[in-house]
């Protein structure tokens, strides 16, 4: 599993080293750490850098720990000579992941904290005022609600050809099913600029953001998007049908377009939708506080 927080430094140090002048070798022997969860990946890496295998296809044996979007973003900079800036892009996109799910999980544990504590008083004064029936199943039924609620795209995947009903389903949750969507919608803006400043194809770039979004039912959507663009259609358009996507986001997209200035309006959107789930994580940490 990969460690944002460990992939955003390596990331970091990776683009200095390159940017320093160092070749793809010997910045693989500078980046060697006892004490990062990364460095067996880093040294196998570096082993197969030493054979003559491109780095992309290097890291790709380790996927699981550099993430799938990292290596595709190095595959496609491969093509255009500078791998330097898919290490650049992709630190400071990790660094954003990792503030915004640091504010969710604030978010999220102090209620969870509130809840248990509501239910073992509940059930201590059901014990003593004789209703203890009715409390516990008041208690299972907060509890069943906080497990579906709490349902990770990684349960989702393991449904099979349910997975994408369920998907659908997390994303239509009050609260958590906006919030996952937004943090989503972020993501897949992110990893679309990155893919556009490396000179990927608009599909190309779709299919290969597409890889690394959690959420089943919004994979596929994005999957049917680059079909359309493959067909000679606008992003905007693409997205358009697919009836998912956010209208604002769809908007913004057309702007660019018209523009010419597609990954500046892509970065614009992560932007807005990092401060959104940010936002509401700030008011509901808040109102459980309060």
């Amino acid at each position: 599993m990969a460690d944002i927080q460990e992939l955003a430094v390596f990331c970091h140090k990776m683009y200095n080293a390159l940017h320093a002048g160092f070749d793809v070798e010997r910045a693989f022997v500078v980046m060697q750490d006892d004490h990062s969860s990364l460095n067996e990946a880093i040294k196998r890496t570096h082993k197969g850098i030493e054979k003559g295998i491109s780095l992309s296809e290097a890291m790709r044996a380790d996927q699981k720990a550099y993430t799938t979007e990292l290596v595709d973003a190095v595959l496609v900079c491969e093509q255009t000579g500078h791998v330097e800036y898919a290490f650049d892009r992709m630190g400071k996109r990790f660094d954003r992941k990792l503030e915004t799910s640091r504010k969710i999980k604030r978010a999220v544990t102090y209620p969870l904290i509130v809840v248990v504590v509501f239910i073992i008083a509940l059930l201590a004064v059901a014990s003593v005022y004789k209703f203890l029936p009715l409390a516990i199943l008041i208690s299972c039924a907060i509890v069943g609600f906080i497990a579906a609620l709490g349902i990770t795209p990684g349960m989702v995947k393991k449904m099979g050809s349910a997975s994408d009903f369920a998907g659908n389903l997390l994303l239509k949750l009050p609260v958590s099913g906006s919030m996952m969507l937004k943090s989503e919608m972020a993501d897949l803006a992110s990893n679309m600029a990155v893919f556009y400043s490396c000179g990927a194809e608009v599909a190309s770039g779709l299919k290969y953001s597409a890889a690394s979004l959690r959420n089943e039912a919004l994979r596929n959507k994005v999957l049917n998007a680059a079909k359309i663009v493959e067909l000679g259609n606008p992003l905007s358009d693409a997205l358009a049908t697919q009836a998912i996507f956010p209208p604002d986001m769809i908007n913004a997209i057309r702007s660019g377009e018209a523009s010419g200035n597609v990954e500046g309006m892509l970065d614009k959107i992560e932007q807005y939708y990092r401060a959104e789930v940010s936002g509401k994580s700030d008011i509901i940490f808040a109102a459980f506080r309060s």
